[in-house]
């Protein structure tokens, strides 16, 4: 089975949307909610705030490298 994964994944990275995978760790003092966190992976409500999240970083960093390297070709 891993050699059909690596496949795929080697398939996506090539053909599909590129993508990139964060772990997120359980945040301290919440050690007590270890099961609630781990489910939170199956929670649709929880996926789609964490994609909306995301979505804004990385618009953020992509925008910041863009402006860097437009001042670099200026400079």
């Amino acid at each position: 089975m891993n050699k059909y994964r690596e496949h795929r994944e080697s398939f996506e990275r090539v053909m599909g949307k590129p993508k990139i995978n964060v772990s997120v760790e359980l945040p301290k003092g919440y050690e007590k909610q270890r099961k609630e966190f781990l489910d939170l992976k199956n929670e649709e409500s929880f996926l789609k705030d964490v994609g909306k999240a995301l979505d804004k970083v990385v618009k953020k960093h992509l925008k910041r490298e863009a402006l860097k390297k437009k001042g670099e070709k200026r400079g």
